[in-house]
């Protein structure tokens, strides 16, 4: 992959949660300080099962990279490798490829029906969402672009069952930083506002995921009407 990051058509991937990439529960400094070591504990425990889904989701990549580059520059097997909410039994899912970015994601479900991750694998993390991989191949500058062979991937965490979103609280981000270090560089954010350092404006028109070290526009890896669902849980 050119890096290592950690981000249905019309309903899959709809609504992000405002701390994307890393999401724990770590309540804010006011609270006692024992609440927040057991939070503290909690977000290890979480940044954990985070490692076990990104490690289980990267390996199926690789084992199965040109099926995938394929899908990922027009489709070609779409239908049975970019999906989520899958049934454990058919197999069947809501796809996820889309061909303006190139890109292609799966979830848990997907990776527990090939036998990519263990079946006892939790189906939700601690917010009640899904660890979702998106996958988005590399196109160069030419005209028409063409693929580079490369291929970046995010992790994040997603509502997939077209729930109501979770309410955006300033505490959020606090409780994302918090995870995200315990994945190191690994791990990043998305902020519930404007934060200078990772930008999430709609007056800008503009959203990030950001780590140590690393920023992602979210332009790059959601499809228009899952960045306007995102953008609609923001607070500026």
């Amino acid at each position: 992959m050119s890096r290592k990051l950690k981000a249905t058509q019309g309903s899959a991937l709809l609504e992000m949660a405002l701390a994307l990439i890393v999401i724990a529960l770590v309540y804010v400094a006011a609270l006692p300080w024992m609440t927040r070591q057991q939070d503290a504990v909690a977000a290890k425990s979480l940044s954990n099962d985070h490692t076990q889904f990104a490690a289980a989701a990267s390996a199926y990549f690789q084992s199965n990279r040109a099926a995938y580059l394929a899908a990922m520059k027009d489709g070609t097997g779409a239908d049975k490798l970019c999906l989520v909410r899958v049934n454990p039994v058919s197999g069947t899912g809501v796809p996820t490829y889309n061909a303006n970015l190139h890109r292609c994601a799966f979830d848990a479900s997907f990776l527990k029906y090939q036998s990519a991750l263990p079946i006892t694998a939790g189906a939700t993390n601690s917010y009640g969402e899904k660890w979702v991989a998106i996958f988005k191949a590399v196109y160069d500058r030419d005209i028409p672009p063409k693929p580079t062979g490369g291929v970046e991937m995010m992790v994040v965490s997603a509502n997939l069952d077209g729930g109501p979103a979770a309410p955006a609280a300033a505490s959020s981000y606090d409780r994302a930083l918090t995870g995200a270090g315990f994945l190191e560089g690994n791990g990043g954010v998305v902020p519930d506002a404007d934060r200078s350092t990772c930008v999430a404006s709609r007056a800008a028109g503009k959203y990030e995921a950001c780590g140590s070290g690393w920023r992602v526009n979210l332009a790059d890896f959601l499809a228009a009407d899952e960045l306007t669902m995102f953008t609609n849980r923001l607070s500026n």
